[in-house]
């Protein structure tokens, strides 16, 4: 009964196109046709009540966590606890940002086509690809619905990858016939795009826990044509065998994901209780992966989340329980929107970057 007022409610309140006897009629019906016959006496009344009242209702004034939780539909306790720990400023921006229909980002496999050649193919077919300044290879796809289905994502020339993933990747500043390491990597998208940078140079490891997303990652690299491409099943948490010492690692960590609340919108009702093991995870996983990395060595952190404790307390506490290693200074030409130590940096979609994601840089000390 719950679930259909919640149904019937939505078409009067936002479907202009139903007529409210008819939304109730059809949520009446819709409640006796799944058994639950005895409350449709009780829906009907209540959704008639809604419709004599629904002219005189309105979301709540101010700002108060209650009165924006029911204006963005986000918990009272995420919008605490961004409040805390980026200030009401940034906290208003992300929950502004949760309601936008985010743009459809690429990158362009420049080891087999470049940006403008892929442009007038997709133009061809009535598509739009807006190509950025800056990352190299970044753009914007319009016009289509599936990704996937379009030929020239079959044929490799591009991989789906949020701006700010490729931001991420902009950090590691890799570099022909360097070695690195992804070690949280699947979906694939920041590997892919590391090993594309180095020209088809060097090696990229790429591995993750589950034989599934391994998988998925070869069939990946294997449509994109990305030789220079290691994929292997292993957990970060403990001693991955098969991968050498590295020049470069990217641990892009498990997080609660309230980054990407836009594009997943479900991941907005996870609570914190839900989440607050994570960050022993992040520590452990940052601890064991570090092992890899050469002397002089870059390693990066990220996550896709705005929670404070998954992002600048697992950097702070890696760095309080690394000696052997140094902040590195971000300079990668995003906005800083975030008062935070310049070895890290929290990205927000009018940073100039798109989902929200948190990145920190290490450099492990010499000798």
């Amino acid at each position: 009964a719950q679930e259909a007022l919640r149904c019937g409610a939505y078409q009067i309140l936002y479907m202009d196109r139903v007529p409210d006897a008819a939304a109730v009629n059809e949520t009446v019906n819709a409640l006796k046709a799944l058994g639950g016959e005895r409350y449709s006496g009780f829906v009907n009344g209540v959704l008639r009540g809604l419709i004599r009242k629904k002219r005189g209702l309105r979301l709540p004034e101010g700002t108060s966590p209650r009165a924006l939780s029911l204006r963005y539909s986000v918990p009272e306790e995420l919008i605490r606890l961004w409040r805390r720990g980026y200030g009401e400023a940034v906290a208003q921006e992300l929950l502004e940002a949760s309601l936008t229909r985010p743009e459809l980002y690429v990158r362009v496999n420049q080891t087999r086509t470049t940006g403008p050649e892929l442009q007038a193919s997709l133009e061809q077919e009535g598509l739009t690809l807006a190509q950025l300044e800056a990352p190299a290879g970044a753009a914007v796809l319009a016009g289509c619905g599936d990704p996937a289905e379009l030929r020239q994502f079959q044929e490799g020339l591009f991989h789906v990858q949020d701006l700010s993933a490729q931001w991420v990747c902009e950090i590691l500043n890799v570099r022909p016939g360097e070695t690195i390491w992804d070690c949280c990597a699947a979906p694939g998208g920041k590997a892919f795009t590391l090993a594309q940078a180095m020209g088809g140079t060097g090696m990229v490891y790429a591995t993750d826990l589950y034989p599934s997303r391994v998988r998925l990652m070869e069939e990946g690299a294997q449509r994109l044509g990305l030789e220079n491409l290691t994929i292997l099943a292993g957990d970060a948490t403990q001693e991955v065998q098969n991968v050498p010492l590295v020049d470069k690692l990217l641990c892009d960590a498990p997080c609660s994901g309230f980054g990407v609340i836009r594009r997943k919108p479900e991941i907005r009702y996870k609570s914190l209780a839900q989440v607050k093991e994570l960050p022993a995870l992040q520590r452990a996983i940052l601890h064991r992966a570090s092992e890899k990395l050469k002397p002089g060595g870059l390693l990066v952190y990220s996550t896709c989340t705005w929670n404070p404790a998954e992002n600048r307390a697992v950097a702070e506490a890696f760095l309080k329980e690394h000696a052997s290693f140094l902040p590195e200074k971000i300079e990668i030409g995003v906005t800083r929107t975030v008062e935070e130590p310049d070895y890290m940096l929290t990205m927000t979609p009018k940073a100039g970057a798109s989902d929200g994601f948190f990145a920190a840089a290490f450099r492990k000390k010499q000798g």
